[in-house]
């Protein structure tokens, strides 16, 4: 693991592509067992590998060492979807997602003598989303600008499934992006009747890991939907993508009570994020339609 991921209060699921060691190596240096996608030839996305090698999810099994343990949240709270990859103030907490037209459903399962305890719906992701975002986001990682989208999708009963990439107008810096005109990504979503399921960005010249303000603006989300997934690209690196949510319990609320002021600061040591891909989150060859209004 990096030492950015250890100061963030990541944990690796079982089976991880994030093993103790040190991660945060240059792709130059290393195979191509854990890349995506390879930049070294062109430009980040500009050489992609053949579908057989792409990374071949593992089933859903649970939630890798840390189990959901919590009740249900309460009814959806019909506020404004606003996606900022920025670090609120004190007083405007992290932005939320557009909530999905229902309650989200729990499927509970026996285990053992104990009380029955929820758990995830399965998230399916297609697999060409990873390289053609890199693709879309090529200049803009050329220039040390990151770049985000939104993963939108629908309910399909027993699971979800991500059927379009929004890349909504934005503007950024090499370590934050932010959404302008959210009124469009609302217009959007409620046209095509879609659910905010996760969202994706870059780090276009750090490794894969959840930031302070990557953890801040995914609370906000996984807080409204608790099958919401972040997505990392750092195309520099390898691993060259990492697909993360945060731990509940502890990571969540962790991150929802923190009152740090400073953007960038550092979390309690406790297991704040996780692999999200090694669980509940599945890329399949599925069709995706890529909108970009920027």
């Amino acid at each position: 693991m990096s030492p950015h991921q250890l100061k963030q209060g990541y944990t690796p699921s079982l089976n991880s592509m994030f093993s103790p060691l040190d991660s945060s190596m240059s792709m130059m240096s290393l195979g191509s067992d854990t890349l995506l996608f390879d930049s070294r030839a062109g430009g980040s996305g500009s050489m992609l590998y053949p579908r057989e090698a792409l990374p071949v999810q593992s089933a859903p099994v649970g939630y890798g060492m840390y189990g959901m343990q919590q009740a249900p949240p309460p009814q959806h709270q019909q506020q404004q979807q606003q996606f900022h990859h920025q670090r609120p103030s004190p007083n405007n907490r992290p932005p939320l997602p557009h909530p999905p037209n229902q309650q989200p459903q729990y499927h509970y399962q026996q285990q053992g003598q104990q009380d029955t305890v929820p758990t995830l719906k399965t998230v399916s992701l297609p697999r060409d989303c990873l390289p053609r975002f890199l693709s879309i986001a090529k200049v803009n990682t050329s220039l040390n600008k990151e770049t985000c989208g939104l993963l939108l999708g629908r309910d399909k009963g027993n699971r979800y499934v991500v059927t379009t990439l929004l890349v909504p107008k934005q503007h950024a810096t090499s370590d934050t992006c932010t959404m302008d005109e959210e009124e469009l990504v609302m217009q959007f979503t409620e046209e095509r009747n879609l659910i905010t399921l996760g969202w994706i960005h870059t780090h276009p010249s750090q490794s894969c890991f959840m930031s302070s303000v990557d953890l801040h603006t995914h609370s906000g989300f996984q807080r409204m939907l608790p099958e919401s997934f972040a997505v990392v690209c750092a195309p520099k690196f390898n691993p060259n993508f990492g697909i993360f949510r945060l731990t509940d319990p502890p990571g969540l609320k962790t991150v929802l009570d923190c009152k740090a002021k400073e953007a960038f600061h550092p979390h309690p040591d406790v297991p704040i994020y996780t692999d999200a891909d090694k669980g509940h989150v599945q890329m399949r060859d599925l069709p995706l339609e890529i909108v970009d209004i920027r």
